[in-house]
């Protein structure tokens, strides 16, 4: 028989699965099943052994698509190839998604907590979405670049990376990016595949953070908490204006981490690792009215409970941009604002990095050893000054 439109219309379920061969084309034939046929096509490998591989179903194309198939398919036989072993082997291959749970099974212990949080919302929110099916050795440079240009323009991206006009999603996509850079160094390493697709891609420079208060932003600030009724987030964001911490370090901060004589935190994890930060007088005080207030029950207790950061960063969506008349001021904005304050109160380099935790990378540096007695110094004039202006 000849497969058409016609001859396929006649063919019938007649008890068992049949299968009918074309007369024109060797091995090419439809298997007729209970409740379906599909097109297939047999041929001998090199080896000498029968195979036989479905094409499609007789619902998806038509007779003359499937017999072009079928002649591709045989065509690959006659060079040696055998289609349907190819076939099972590359359902046997790793795709991203399959990647992404090796590479964030390895990192898990390897990595900080936020990091791997950041690695899993990635992978969750824009990298499965997008490229979770695709083979991983058949990942390309221009399917990456496509990937992240999309991310700029908005597309697959989770809520946390809110649009900024100016420079939409270049900050959620440069993230991603290097988690998917990272997830393919994995693999080189595993030898599952021999080239990063991502690397030389057309990227754009994440924008710098350049938002601060001056005065006048701490007394407006200062107004505003006042009378914000949610009295854990305006604490916090006091704490975080007297400090310049970083939001995570205040939102985690425990009673026990406090050495009040020393006015030093004894931070057990940071950005950096662990840490003792100087802090002022001016948060000294503060700290102590908040415990007199809280009186806990235990020093390994939260200063201000279980840590939510995403929390404080809704408050400052919500009361804090409008009240210093800056859309692009968030929680880290007071750690600039801190360090400002100190610049201008005519501290050096040296001694803002030592209120700040940050290292200094000179020769210099290398041989000096900045002692504390001067940094809490700085940091006791500086936040007793932003206490002022904000009415603490």
């Amino acid at each position: 028989m000849n497969i058409t439109k016609s001859t396929l219309g006649a063919l019938a379920f007649n008890g068992r699965e049949t299968t009918y061969f074309d007369d024109t084309l060797k091995g090419f034939g439809v298997r007729v099943g209970k409740t379906s046929a599909s097109y297939i096509v047999m041929y001998r490998n090199a080896y000498g052994k029968q195979k036989k591989m479905t094409i499609a179903k007789t619902t998806q194309i038509t007779p003359s698509q499937a017999r072009d198939e079928a002649k591709r398919i045989l065509a690959l036989v006659v060079q040696g190839k055998d289609p349907a072993s190819d076939k099972i082997e590359k359902r046997k291959e790793i795709t991203v998604s399959d990647l992404a749970r090796m590479f964030l099974a390895d990192r898990k212990p390897r990595v900080k907590l936020n990091t791997y949080q950041r690695y899993c919302q990635s992978v969750e929110y824009q990298i499965n979405p997008a490229l979770g099916d695709r083979y991983v050795k058949e990942l390309k440079r221009s399917d990456v670049q496509q990937f992240y240009n999309e991310m700029i323009e908005g597309k697959f991206m989770h809520r946390n990376y809110k649009r900024q006009a100016e420079h939409k999603y270049v900050s959620g996509a440069n993230i991603v990016r290097k988690t998917l850079h990272a997830m393919f160094e994995f693999a080189i390493v595993g030898e599952i595949v021999a080239v990063n697709p991502c690397d030389r891609l057309q990227t754009l420079s994440t924008p710098k953070r350049t938002a601060f208060i001056d005065e006048k932003g701490y007394v407006k600030l200062g107004e505003c908490l006042a009378f914000c009724a949610d009295k854990t987030a305006t604490d916090m964001t006091r704490l975080l204006a007297l400090t310049g911490c970083r939001k995570g370090e205040i939102a985690s901060l425990k009673w026990t981490y406090i050495d009040w004589d020393k006015q030093i935190f004894h931070f057990p994890d940071t950005k950096t690792g662990a840490q003792d930060r100087p802090f002022g007088s001016g948060a000294k005080r503060f700290m102590e009215k908040l415990k007199e207030e809280k009186q806990p029950p235990s020093a390994d207790e939260y200063v201000f409970g279980k840590p939510q950061k995403m929390a404080l960063v809704a408050f400052f969506e919500k009361h804090i941009k409008a009240a210093v008349g800056q859309a692009e001021f968030c929680p880290h904005a007071l750690r600039h604002s801190f360090a400002t304050m100190a610049a201008e109160t005519g501290y050096s380099d040296n001694i803002i990095a030592g209120m700040l935790g940050h290292s200094i990378n000179s020769i210099t540096h290398r041989y000096t050893h900045l002692s504390l007695k001067p940094v809490i110094q700085a940091a006791n004039i500086v936040s007793e000054k932003i206490a002022e202006l904000m009415g603490i």
